[in-house]
């Protein structure tokens, strides 16, 4: 090297190289909500009513019987509370006003990005929230206070009770296996459901991958003969399934057998962002939904509970 040579860590001025995008490896995927029914509610109290078809019978009767009259069963209420999740944010002018890298707008990106984060935030609700809360501050009842009938649980552990609104009860874990899974299954089937996702966290994913040996396959992509790592399809003796992994899920513990139709986001308040009064030289916006999860009938849907 020449003596003397001017070197860029003695320089002043030099530009910066700062790429002109934001990378975000943040999932925003929420396989619940984007997978079942969108409807409308139109109360902060969600109410829906289900009926079950009378047990089979040998219904034979004498010729030129005189009918009987079975007695009528009403239909069974069910509610759920409206929750109302919110992100918010401040911007200063000047933020907005200089010239930034990766988006032209503050503003714009932030309501873009919190906007994701909120509807992530409503698929936990609507899978992790044992109960529901009435008041000001209410709470939904996701699936994991929901499955009441079909439920595979570890010892000691006791499923929800949603008439006396009662969350369920941990168990002792144990690991997850197909057994589990296949009672899980025949008890969604009898009782009405056709399930078509297992929704898991991650880590559950992996141990069926890893151990699950009867009727698991990969699901091929066929044209291009590529193996489709997001989620597999499961063979049940009642039909097709996807395993599907929720990147959502905070809890471990627990795997849920959907049927989609069984169940819905019932929306009071759609997602909305508005822009609030101006305190200084800020600009202040929120970005806020109401929501409630309707589970038309729990005993078409299962769970496996204390699982690892």
């Amino acid at each position: 090297m020449p003596a003397n040579a001017f070197l860029t860590t003695a320089a002043i001025g030099n530009r910066e190289d700062l790429v002109d995008v934001i990378y975000n490896t943040a999932p925003t995927d929420t396989p619940l909500i984007s997978a079942i029914d969108k409807v409308k509610a139109t109360a902060v109290t969600h109410e829906w009513q289900r009926d079950i078809l009378a047990t089979p019978a040998n219904n034979a009767v004498a010729e030129g019987a005189d009918a009987t009259y079975t007695a009528v069963v009403p239909t069974a209420r069910l509610s759920n509370q409206t929750q109302i999740s919110r992100k918010s944010f401040s911007i200063s002018d000047t933020q907005e006003t200089v010239n930034k890298a990766g988006r032209k707008s503050e503003i714009r990106y932030q309501t873009v990005k919190q906007g994701k984060e909120l509807r992530k935030d409503m698929e936990l609700a609507c899978i992790e929230n044992g109960t529901l809360t009435t008041g000001a501050t209410r709470q939904t009842r996701g699936l994991r206070g929901w499955i009441v009938t079909n439920n595979s649980l570890g010892s000691g552990g006791v499923a929800p009770n949603i008439g006396t609104n009662t969350a369920p009860t941990d168990g002792t874990l144990r690991g997850f296996t197909e057994a589990i899974l296949r009672t899980i299954v025949l008890g969604a089937f009898q009782n009405g459901g056709n399930p078509e996702m297992l929704i898991v966290a991650p880590a559950i994913k992996q141990v069926i991958s890893s151990s699950f040996t009867g009727n698991g396959t990969k699901f091929i992509k066929g044209e291009v003969r590529k193996l489709e790592g997001a989620w597999d399809i499961y063979q049940s003796d009642f039909g097709d399934f996807k395993i599907v992994p929720n990147r959502v899920m905070q809890r471990t513990r627990e795997a849920y057998l959907v049927d989609p139709s069984l169940c819905a986001l019932a929306v009071l308040r759609d997602m909305q962002d508005q822009e609030l009064a101006r305190i200084g030289a800020a600009r202040n916006y929120m970005i806020e939904t109401e929501y409630a999860l309707e589970v038309r009938e729990e005993r078409g849907l299962a769970c496996a509970r204390d699982i690892q």
